[in-house]
């Protein structure tokens, strides 16, 4: 029910992605075949009963506080799944970013390694999906709306998560970010629901879907080419992960994405070509 949009170039995908308004927001995936799937949808214990997500959410809680100083503990559940998802306890969130380089960049990372031929960048509408969302919840939470100007805020989150019934997709932007999700542009989604999976929840969006959900497929022999174009955005493992790690990964992935000779005296033929010089054999 989604909209699909093949692309064979990256710079059409650039041109297509850079006509979309600040609305969008956007994930990388490695192979195209995969859908959208949070964390917590992909546990053996989520389907165990209804309450096993908020059981896994406060011990979590209890026993992480054994880890944090007093001014790193979350104040607001959304901020404490934030801080899961950082850690990689699954929870359900699902990381999207407000730049497509940026999902560009985790698609096409370790693409060596994909099974198939293509990748894909999923694009999500904010704007429209919190504007469903809002209609939807109004029925079962009028007055908290109402309260809050309309905006699923950190009560309201709450309510929702702890209900655990209402189907839906909306995005959810906790007040303290820490740095890696800052600089990734991040912005989680979240659904209504931890037991139910992320593609069925998108059904709310009725008929919606087609233009507010966007799965863009893009050849993964684009690796070298795509990685050279953000690493002169300045989009590497060291930028989006400042730390020595980062800098190791973004080192050999720089000297991976390297032309060879070849590829580099092609390319200077191609663009004098493309210029207007002849060559003769």
């Amino acid at each position: 029910m989604f909209t699909t949009l093949p692309f064979t170039h990256w710079n059409d995908f650039k041109d297509f992605t850079q006509e979309l308004s600040e609305n969008w927001a956007f994930r990388g995936q490695l192979n195209t075949q995969w859908e959208l799937r949070t964390a917590i949808e992909r546990t053996d214990f989520i389907t165990l009963h209804k309450g096993v997500e908020a059981n896994f959410v406060q011990e979590f809680m209890r026993g992480a506080r054994n880890y944090l100083r007093r001014d790193e503990t979350p104040n607001h559940l959304i901020e404490w799944l934030a801080l899961m998802q950082h850690h990689g306890a699954p929870t359900r969130l699902l990381d999207f970013s407000k730049s497509p380089f940026v999902a560009s960049f985790f698609a096409f990372e370790h693409c060596e390694y994909a099974i198939e031929n293509h990748l894909a960048i999923w694009a999500i509408n904010v704007n429209y999906f919190k504007m469903k969302a809002v209609e939807l919840l109004a029925a079962h939470f009028k007055k908290e709306l109402e309260e809050s100007n309309n905006r699923i805020n950190e009560t309201l989150f709450e309510k929702i998560f702890l209900d655990n019934k209402h189907a839906l997709v909306f995005p959810v932007e906790p007040f303290r970010m820490n740095q890696r999700y800052s600089l990734q542009q991040s912005i989680f989604v979240s659904t209504g629901t931890g037991h139910l999976p992320f593609m069925a929840q998108l059904e709310f969006l009725g008929d919606g879907i087609a233009k507010a959900v966007i799965k863009m497929e893009l050849p993964v022999g684009l690796q070298k080419e795509v990685l050279r174009d953000l690493q002169r955005m300045n989009l590497n493992r060291a930028s989006l992960f400042p730390d020595l790690d980062g800098y190791a990964a973004a080192l050999r992935l720089r000297y991976n994405s390297m032309r060879s000779p070849e590829e580099a005296l092609a390319a200077q033929l191609q663009k004098l070509d493309d210029n207007g010089f002849q060559f003769i054999p």
